[in-house]
């Protein structure tokens, strides 16, 4: 069996920049940021499930999805984020469950997990380890305004719709704190692969 370590953290953390630190090291690697794109693509069951949820006006002209029009609506309240997930954790799950199974069938001895709701949706019964990554609330806001080019508000509302740092440490084996530069961030993980390598793997 492949061992499997999920990162996870607030979006604007820079979980996705230690992901694919870690996989360096020889691991296979699932974007679970990826699995959900496919999850909803046209003609899947879970983005006709989204549309009674939330209207056909998630949707764009050909059909596909509209991700800044469902993002608008699904981050508008705690309920909506819950709707949300409800309908789109288990197809996620599903499908990393998927391609773990064939990771296996090619010997694939590492695995990790890059998944921003690791603890929230269930796939950390998945992993051996997890591992969060934090950063500072102002840090993380720059990040994502930069990163997806929305304002503060909208930056904001995606930050609120997320369980508290303490809800990520507490539900994980390692934190990563990625206040600084990315040789710091790529020395902590470093510290910690080797960490895992003496205590949880023989």
């Amino acid at each position: 069996m492949s061992f499997v370590i999920g990162i996870t953290g607030q979006t604007g953390a820079g979980k996705g920049t230690a992901a694919k630190i870690l996989a360096k090291y020889d691991m296979a690697y699932i974007d679970c940021d990826l699995v959900a794109r496919d999850v909803v693509e046209v003609g899947n069951k879970t983005l006709d499930k989204l549309c009674d949820a939330f209207s056909d006006s998630i949707l764009n002209a050909d059909g596909t999805l509209n991700r800044p029009e469902l993002a608008k609506i699904a981050f508008s309240s705690p309920q909506s984020v819950r709707l949300l997930n409800s309908i789109t954790h288990p197809a996620i799950i599903d499908k990393i469950n998927e391609m773990i199974a064939e990771m296996d069938k090619k010997d694939e001895k590492y695995i990790v997990l890059d998944a921003p709701t690791l603890i929230e949706s269930g796939a950390a019964e998945i992993c051996d380890v997890i591992i969060t990554v934090v950063a500072d609330e102002d840090i993380r806001l720059s990040r994502i305004m930069e990163r997806d080019n929305i304002d503060c508000e909208a930056a904001q509302r995606r930050m609120s719709a997320q369980p508290k740092p303490d809800f990520y440490i507490e539900n994980s084996d390692y934190t990563v704190y990625n206040n600084g530069d990315i040789e710091s961030l790529t020395e902590q993980i470093s510290r910690i692969y080797d960490d895992i390598l003496r205590n949880y793997i023989t």
